[in-house]
């Protein structure tokens, strides 16, 4: 079985998941210096509120974009080495993501700036919860969230300790050989963002997050499992793969996601399925 070459345009990523070896300072400075070059920010000191955060070697950028603007740019600068889709856990007021680097993954944090000075912030530093590495000179900074303060992963706001998401990327790998199952994989106990539109090939071409959830959904119910990603655009390989999935769950083939065809992919229900050869 050959593997698709998207879902529009699949990027295919590493089996094996980012291991939990912790940058350096180095990295860190590297990471932070891409991203200003590629948003045309200012790289420099995070805000006072940031102190009791991460570690000492943690930098900052400043951006004019807003924060949807600095994902899509971050993500097309830096598509090779980020482990996977960008996360939030606030309705997408903030994002964040990993980087890869040659001494460990780099931790992405965009958010609206507590301080003002720039309209987004870029947080960059050692993934939350890692102990740094011996002889890396980083020195780790305990989190300490101020009374009252939001959720674990609520963007920071003027004169607060900015708290950040607990959860670093996946250190388990994958096996070299996946092996097929009939079972269908865990699902998420809702879609990521909600249903809005009927997705199907259009002229211009649909996309949106949306669209890159039906990507990302479908790929984790390819059978054999296979890691990638989305691109985001609905083209002719997303509508096949849709066609696949329809037929393996029951559902009208018709290679459009309408709502009984969106309900059933994003539910616990979900039949992995055999996704299309493409040339």
């Amino acid at each position: 079985m050959r593997v698709p070459l998207a879902l529009s345009a699949l990027i295919l990523l590493p089996l094996a998941g980012p291991a939990r070896a912790v940058p350096v300072a180095a990295d860190i400075e590297r990471v932070a210096v891409r991203a200003a070059q590629v948003l045309d920010g200012v790289l420099r000191d995070c805000p006072a509120s940031f102190v009791k955060i991460g570690s000492e070697a943690k930098r900052c950028v400043g951006a004019a974009s807003t924060v949807e603007e600095v994902r899509v740019t971050l993500g097309a600068a830096l598509s090779g080495d980020l482990y996977g889709v960008w996360r939030s856990r606030d309705g997408q007021v903030s994002v964040f993501n990993w980087t890869k680097t040659p001494a460990g993954y780099v931790y992405l944090r965009v958010q609206p700036d507590p301080d003002g000075r720039a309209r987004t912030l870029v947080y960059v530093d050692v993934p939350p919860g890692s102990a740094p590495a011996s002889g890396t000179q980083i020195g780790s900074v305990t989190l300490t969230p101020v009374p009252g303060s939001g959720p674990a992963d609520a963007p920071a706001t003027a004169g607060a300790v900015a708290p950040v998401p607990s959860t670093p990327p996946p250190a388990s790998p994958a096996p070299a050989t996946p092996t097929p199952t009939t079972s269908a994989p865990a699902a998420e106990t809702a879609a990521p963002v909600p249903f809005r539109r009927v997705l199907g090939v259009a002229t211009p071409r649909m996309n949106g997050s949306d669209v890159l959830a039906v990507q990302n959904r479908l790929i984790s119910l390819m059978r054999p499992a296979r890691p990638g990603r989305g691109d985001g655009w609905f083209g002719p390989v997303t509508a096949a793969t849709v066609r696949a999935f329809q037929q393996s769950n029951g559902l009208p083939v018709t290679g459009r996601v309408d709502q009984a065809t969106w309900n059933r992919l994003f539910s616990a229900s979900a039949r992995p399925y055999t996704p299309p050869s493409t040339p």
